[in-house]
C-alpha cells in the first residue's frame, strides 16, 4: 500500500507539471507567431489566434488543460465542482472559435468559416462526455469502502452534468447561436472557475503541524495576492472591453499559471514531509 500511494502522489505531481507544461506551450507559441508577424501586430485575443498558425497548440493545450483540470480531484466539495466545470469547458473554448479572426498573422492558416469543424468536433465531444458522465454514476453508484461516493460527490457529478445538458440543448435547438456565442460563454465561465479555484485556495486550511503553520501562512497569503490580482485584472476588463481582452487573458492565464507553479510546490513540499497532509487541489 505504501508503495500505491507513493505512485499516486507522484502521478499527480506528474499531472501538475503537465498542466505548466502545456500553458507554457502555447504561450511559446503564441510569442512566436507575434515575432514573425510583419507588421509587429497582435490578435485582438488570444483565441483569436486559433485562425494563426498557433491552431493546433491551442486546440491541444485547452483539451489538455481539460482533462487535466477534470483528473485532478479538489478536496471540498466547491472546488472540485469547479475544476470540473472548467475542465469540462475548456475544450469548448478549444472546438467553437471565436467569431473574430482578427487581421494580425504571419499566416492564415485556418478558414473563417468554422460551422462544419464546430458541427464535427462538438458532436465528437458531446458523445464522449456523455458516456464519461454515464460512467462516472456507474461508479459512484459501484463504489464501496473507503471509495464510496457520497453527498458531495454525486453534488459535483449533478452540477457537471446539469451544464453538459444545457450546452447539448443550446447546441441542439439553436446551432447558430451556438456558433456566435458558445465560445464567448465558455471562456467567460472558464475564468470565472480558475478565479473560484484560486480563490478557495486563500480560504482553505490545512491540518499541519505547529512547525508547518508558517510555511501554510506564506502559500495561502500568495494565493490571496493571485486571487486580488485576479479580480483587479477583471475590472480592468470589464471597463476596457473589446481593447483589452487579450491583455486581460494574458494576465488571467499567467496568473493561473503561477499559482499552479506554487501550488505544485506546496504538494511537493507536502509529499516530502510524511507529517504533513497532502494539499487538496
Amino acid at each position: 500500500m505504501a508503495f500505491q500511494s507513493d505512485f499516486e502522489k507522484r502521478t499527480y505531481n506528474y499531472l501538475r507539471l503537465a498542466m505548466i507544461a502545456v500553458l507554457i506551450m502555447l504561450a511559446v507559441a503564441v510569442l512566436r507567431e507575434h515575432i514573425k508577424t510583419v507588421s509587429d501586430c497582435w490578435q485582438g485575443s488570444i483565441s483569436a489566434y486559433y485562425y494563426t498558425p498557433v491552431h493546433a497548440v491551442f486546440i491541444g493545450s485547452l483539451v489538455a488543460v481539460g482533462a487535466c483540470m477534470i483528473v485532478l480531484k479538489g478536496k471540498s466539495t466547491l472546488k472540485d465542482v469547479l475544476l470540473n466545470i472548467g475542465g469540462l469547458l475548456a475544450p469548448v473554448v478549444a472546438f467553437v472559435p471565436t467569431p473574430n479572426p482578427g487581421s494580425c498573422w504571419s499566416e492564415e492558416v485556418v478558414s473563417r468559416r468554422a460551422a462544419a469543424d464546430i458541427a464535427n468536433n462538438m458532436w465528437a465531444y458531446f458523445v464522449v462526455g456523455s458516456l464519461a458522465l454515464l460512467a462516472s454514476l456507474i461508479i459512484g453508484l459501484t463504489s464501496k469502502g473507503k471509495t464510496q461516493w457520497h453527498r458531495k460527490e454525486y453534488f459535483g457529478l449533478a452540477a457537471s452534468s446539469l451544464l453538459w445538458l444545457a450546452g447539448i440543448v443550446w447546441f441542439w435547438t439553436s446551432r447558430d447561436a451556438f456558433n456566435q456565442n458558445a465560445h464567448y460563454t465558455a471562456a467567460a465561465l472558464l475564468f470565472g472557475a480558475i478565479i473560484g479555484i484560486v480563490v478557495l485556495s486563500a480560504l482553505g486550511t490545512r491540518q499541519l503541524p505547529v512547525t508547518g503553520v508558517q510555511e501554510r501562512k506564506v502559500f495561502t497569503g500568495f494565493y490571496g495576492l493571485i486571487a486580488a490580482a485576479m479580480g483587479v485584472i477583471l475590472v480592468i476588463g470589464l471597463i476596457a472591453r473589446e481593447s483589452a481582452v487579450l491583455w486581460v487573458e494574458t494576465a488571467l492565464l499567467s496568473l493561473f499559471l503561477l499559482y499552479w507553479i506554487l501550488r505544485t510546490a506546496e504538494q511537493w513540499r507536502a509529499d516530502k514531509d510524511t507529517t504533513l497532509e497532502p494539499v487538496d487541489e
